[in-house]
């Protein structure tokens, strides 16, 4: 009889334990959202675009004339096989064509280049600029979370559904714009 009442007892406080265990709290947090509405990181994101801008412009400019360079490039190539041409015009064209192409592997090369600078300069920034707020706006996300007694929070773009109630985002994205 004792050793039921004991198994009884033990079964009980078990049983018990159990159910008192907290329950996991989940929250879903739109990111996209909070980083579009987090004013000092869309000021970043402007003064990084504002860095790029004048290579990009450059770029847009050597574009232009390389197109240049390939239309007359195209031009020279037609006088250059046109038969009704005199032997000395042929050989002029092709001369000049030869002339166009070394010029287009040069502006190619040096378009290339500038490329690369503006992938650095966008690197450079995202680093520099974009990176520290982010991480902000992950302790930001903590914060809420704690206060809130909450235990997972996910991205809203990575869950099938989910309640209004669950989205902490316009929590977040205040508690961020008050830190200004």
């Amino acid at each position: 009889m004792k050793n039921i009442l004991t198994l009884s007892l033990a079964i009980i406080i078990i049983t018990t334990g159990l159910f008192a265990q907290k329950s996991s709290v989940i929250g879903v947090v739109d990111v996209q959202k909070v980083l579009n509405d987090y004013s000092e990181f869309q000021t970043a994101v402007e003064k990084v675009r504002g860095s790029v801008a004048p290579v990009e412009e450059e770029m847009q400019k050597m574009q232009e004339n390389i197109q240049a360079i390939v239309a007359d490039g195209q031009a020279a190539e037609t006088k250059a096989s046109n038969p009704a041409a005199s032997e000395d015009a042929r050989a002029e064209a092709t001369v000049q064509v030869n002339e166009l192409r070394q010029k287009l592997q040069l502006a190619q090369a040096e378009i290339n280049q500038f490329r690369q600078q503006a992938q650095q300069l966008a690197q450079q920034g995202q680093q520099e600029k974009l990176a520290p707020l982010q991480e902000k706006a992950v302790e930001a996300v903590k914060s809420v979370a704690l206060d809130k007694g909450i235990d997972l929070v996910v991205p809203k773009n990575q869950v099938i559904y989910s309640s209004d109630a669950l989205d902490i985002s316009e929590e977040v994205i205040l508690l961020l714009n008050a830190g200004e």
